[in-house]
C-alpha cells in the first residue's frame, strides 16, 4: 500500500488512535500554482517513514522544493506543506501560512443562580471534554480543571473572587489569552473557539539533521528518525 494524500479530516473527529502503521495516515499533498525554488540537494527527494511505537510520521519531499507532512500520535495528529531547503547536514522545513485557532471571550453576564457557568460555542461534533478551563483567583489561587459535557458550572467556593480566565486545548499544547474577569463568581461565561488551521504546524525554518540516509528531529519529547521508504506517494 503506498502513501494516501487526500484532506485530512475534521477536527470533530479527534480520537485516541492506537498503534499507527504509516500507510494508514492521510498525508495532504501540495497544490501550489506556479514554480517553487529548486530544492538545494536533489538526492534527497524523496518519500520518508519516520513511524515508531504508537506514532505514525510521514515526510515527502519533493523536487520542486515543496515539502508534505503529517503525524499521528495519541489524540493528536498534524500535518504540514512548505518549502524545503537544506545545507551540508541540515534540512529545513517552512510552512505556507497558518492562521491559529483563536478563542474570543464574547462576554461576562450576572447568573441568578449564584454559580459560574461557562458556556462554549465550539466546532460541530466537539466535546467540552476536549478543553480545560483555568480561573484565576484574586487571592493567586487557580481554579478550574478539564470541562464536562454534563454541566457547564464551574465550582468555586462561596469567596472565591475570579479575575481571570484562560482555555486551554492540551493535546495541541494551545491557550486562550488571559481573559480579565471581574470578581463575581456569579457570572455566565460565553467563549467562541474558531479552530482556524488547528492541525497545521507552523514549521519556520525548522532543522531536520542529515545523518547519512537519514533525517532527524525532536517532536513531542522524541527524537523522530525519518528514513527513506519505497512506498509509493498516491493521490486520491
Amino acid at each position: 500500500m503506498g502513501f494516501i494524500a487526500r484532506h485530512r479530516p475534521s477536527r470533530a473527529t479527534i480520537a485516541v488512535f492506537g498503534c499507527l502503521s504509516l500507510s494508514a495516515i492521510a498525508i495532504p499533498s501540495s497544490r501550489v500554482a506556479g514554480q517553487t525554488a529548486p530544492a538545494s540537494s536533489p538526492q534527497l527527494v524523496g518519500i520518508y517513514d519516520g513511524g515508531q511505537m504508537e506514532m505514525g510520521v510521514g515526510l515527502r519531499l519533493q523536487p520542486n522544493g515543496r515539502f508534505d507532512y503529517m503525524l499521528a500520535y495519541g489524540a493528536l495528529d498534524e500535518s504540514a506543506s512548505g518549502r524545503w531547503t537544506s545545507d551540508h547536514d541540515t534540512v529545513y522545513l517552512t510552512s505556507d501560512p497558518v492562521t491559529p485557532p483563536r478563542f474570543t471571550l464574547l462576554g461576562q453576564q450576572p447568573a441568578s443562580d449564584g454559580k459560574m457557568h461557562l458556556i462554549l460555542d465550539l466546532p460541530r461534533g466537539w466535546t467540552r471534554q476536549y478543553l480545560d478551563a483555568e480561573i484565576g483567583l484574586a487571592d493567586g489561587r487557580v481554579a478550574g480543571g478539564q470541562l464536562s459535557d454534563d454541566s457547564d458550572v464551574i465550582q468555586l467556593a462561596p469567596n472565591d473572587k475570579p479575575v481571570s480566565l484562560r482555555v486551554r486545548l492540551d493535546v495541541y499544547d494551545i491557550a486562550s489569552d488571559s481573559f480579565h474577569l471581574n470578581g463575581s463568581a456569579a457570572s455566565i461565561l460565553h467563549v467562541r473557539f474558531d479552530p482556524n488551521d488547528l492541525g497545521k504546524v507552523a514549521f519556520a525554518k525548522t532543522p531536520l539533521h542529515i545523518t547519512g540516509k537519514t533525517l532527524t528531529f525532536e517532536r513531542y519529547g522524541r527524537s523522530i528518525v525519518f528514513k527513506p521508504t519505497d512506498q509509493k506517494w498516491e493521490t486520491e
